[in-house]
């Protein structure tokens, strides 16, 4: 990859402009995709070292680009192809092992939380989060992180559930935990017996999710 210097304005932020094109046919004829990293997404109250997010232009557009340690581009694009996560538009990785995700940038009304909307709207969230993550798992693929903290809607569509995070996903069997000392949330107060990430995990988070919603 060639990186050109990095504007001053922009001097903090990743000197990163072009990966391929996502494409989950490995015959298809790779392109690439450039963009210019504008500024950093805030992540909530908690700093993570592991895990990076940027506001970034393609062209007329703004994206989502992702620095992280891991990643499942697999479960990303199934959720993706059934409107429950942003498009996958572009994966590639850099020296030292980091991943790069750019995924469209889905508007999200920060002023209101998941409560807001949840009167009108948590049955369908529920029956159509169930289904995402009983197909996924028909796959033998795993999320590990279903809380509330990785859901959000799009303005305008309440009604639609998204599903983010797709850090420590992947095949059951494969994925695992990075590390045993886990919020509060994903073990409910039990000691973690083993890093492997099952669908029971997923079944049991997600169920606690919605009871606390």
């Amino acid at each position: 990859m060639d990186y050109p210097p990095i504007a001053l304005k922009h001097r903090n932020l990743p000197n990163v402009h072009t990966i391929p094109v996502w494409s989950s046919n490995p015959n298809v004829e790779e392109r690439h995709l450039e963009f210019t990293i504008k500024a950093v997404v805030v992540q909530g109250k908690e700093w993570n070292e592991n895990r990076f997010l940027y506001l970034a232009k393609m062209q007329k557009d703004y994206v989502i680009v992702k620095f992280t340690c891991r990643y499942c581009t697999e479960l990303h694009q199934f959720c993706a192809e059934r409107g429950h996560a942003p498009k996958l538009l572009s994966y590639g990785t850099v020296p030292k092992g980091w991943h790069i995700v750019v995924m469209e940038m889905v508007i999200q009304d920060i002023d209101k939380t998941l409560v807001h909307y949840a009167s009108t709207n948590l049955i369908q969230w529920e029956k159509d989060l169930t289904h995402l993550m009983e197909e996924f798992h028909g796959e033998g693929l795993v999320h590990s992180d279903l809380r509330d903290a990785n859901l959000f809607v799009q303005i305008g569509k309440p009604e639609m559930i998204m599903l983010a995070n797709y850090d420590w996903g992947g095949k059951q069997g494969e994925a695992s935990f990075p590390t045993q000392l886990l919020h509060e949330e994903l073990i409910g107060g039990e000691k973690l017996k083993s890093r492997e990430i099952m669908k029971e995990h997923d079944i049991w988070v997600l169920r606690t999710t919605f009871q606390n919603l």
